[in-house]
């Protein structure tokens, strides 16, 4: 059990609804909070991982940086063997001032109530661009 995510019994889902909660406040601190030390983190399954979490601090700080308005909807989701599976999509706005829609699907998975793997599966393309 860990004071960030509960109890181990607690819904996976609802551990990564409070992680959405830290992404929509921009806390850092509170986001980096949910992740074990040694996670893996494919933000992008086909591009290099981040190993550990000083590589998601890394990251997440340049792209809060470049995006702005992010929400993370999950319009589906499973849970099994300590690994929440995601379907949805992100919106947010570019720096160019564009509104992008990825549609992904993300499989997360935990260890002692903390995120340990994480692999989000989208087009690393804008969606929209074509339209």
């Amino acid at each position: 059990m860990t004071a960030t995510t509960g109890t181990r019994a607690e819904p996976k889902i609802d551990v990564i609804r409070r992680l959405q909660q830290a992404i929509a406040a921009k806390d850092k601190a509170a986001f980096l909070a949910f992740f074990a030390p040694d996670v893996e983190y494919h933000y992008h399954v086909g591009t290099r991982p981040l190993m550990g979490r000083d590589w998601v601090e890394k990251f997440i700080t340049k792209y809060w940086a470049d995006n702005s308005g992010s929400t993370w909807v999950i319009v589906r989701h499973a849970e099994a063997d300590g690994c929440l599976f995601t379907e949805g999509r992100e919106e947010y706005t570019n720096a160019d001032g564009q509104i992008v829609s990825h549609p992904y699907m993300g499989i997360i998975e935990f260890r002692d109530g903390l995120i340990t793997g994480w692999r989000d599966y989208f087009q690393m393309a804008d969606p929209n661009a074509t339209k």
